[in-house]
């Protein structure tokens, strides 16, 4: 419990900066909605000792970029990395332009441009948004303590949902505006071709996997650990839920149709989000030397 509790802690301390990142639910793999309390303060131009990053005037600051640095590291530790080996060493300088990058200079210009725009969040938005966090923390009392714990408010979370927001509405409209110019880069169900050995061999995938899965949980071996034991079952009963009909089934051939269409709309999501990180990657970069972009590392 004290772990788990540490680890939603960690994640309302990096709100600021992450949830200023809503692009890594399209662009950036891993990154997630992880969360990000950090801000970035206004107004300061030149570089000194303790400024990493201006971005067209806006600073990123030393103490923001290592409290950024201190979260990447903790995640590398969670994963068993020592972070004293020679390797580690050699891969710091990278993961250190990483962050700057993806944690502050990306988010700045995307916010920057959002408010050229002039974009602007709703009430509704915001709650809508507070209460997925809440959901994500078990609850809003285990938000709240959580908030409580790093020394935030509600007023805090509010503005780093509206910066989250903002940017993602800003990316959505950019996507939409470039699509609707680009008509030929649009991503249909009917331009997906998929040959009859693809089916069969996702249908095998599927019947292998449902038939280790169920026997697992229909044996309850006690020496199987109750969480992995719980876990299994959990996976079983989404797997009944979105295919038991398909599993049941003793004809591929007559299930053959509607592994097609889920293949099919699988296939759209990834070459849809594939598409989408290469577009919004490409404006970044065009915003990047349209912009006064300064590093101090």
């Amino acid at each position: 419990m004290d772990h788990e509790k540490k680890e939603n802690e960690a994640g309302v301390r990096m709100t600021r900066k992450t949830a200023y990142i809503a692009i890594a639910v399209v662009l950036v793999a891993g990154l997630g909605i992880a969360g990000a309390f950090l801000g970035l303060f206004d107004g300061i131009t030149g570089m000194d000792e303790d400024v990493v990053a201006t971005v067209n005037g806006e600073v990123v600051t030393e103490e923001e970029f290592n409290q950024a640095m201190e979260q990447e590291k903790m995640q590398y530790q969670a994963q068993g990395v020592d972070l004293e080996s020679e390797e580690m060493a050699e891969m710091l300088a990278d993961l250190e332009e990483q962050v700057l990058d993806n944690y502050f200079i990306i988010p700045i210009l995307l916010e920057q441009k959002a408010e050229e725009q002039g974009i602007e969040i709703s009430d509704e938005e915001i709650e809508e948004r507070y209460q997925e966090y809440a959901a994500q923390f078990g609850g809003e009392e285990q938000l709240l303590e959580a908030m409580e714990d790093a020394g935030l408010n509600r007023e805090d979370l509010d503005e780093d949902i509206i910066r989250e927001l903002t940017i993602q509405n800003y990316l959505d409209q950019y996507l939409e505006t470039y699509l609707e110019e680009n008509p030929d880069e649009r991503i249909e169900a009917d331009k997906v071709e998929l040959s009859d050995e693809e089916v069969e061999e996702y249908y095998q995938q599927m019947r292998s996997q449902y038939d280790e899965i169920k026997e697992v949980v229909e044996a309850e071996d006690p020496e199987v650990p109750a969480e992995q034991q719980e876990m299994m079952e959990m996976q079983f009963a989404q797997i009944e839920e979105q295919y038991g009909d398909i599993m049941e089934a003793d004809d591929f051939e007559e299930v053959k149709p509607q592994l097609e269409e889920e293949m099919r709309e699988e296939r759209v999501a990834q070459e849809k989000q594939e598409k989408e990180q290469r577009i919004l990657m490409a404006h970044i970069e065009e915003l990047r030397e349209e912009s006064d972009v300064e590093k101090n590392l």
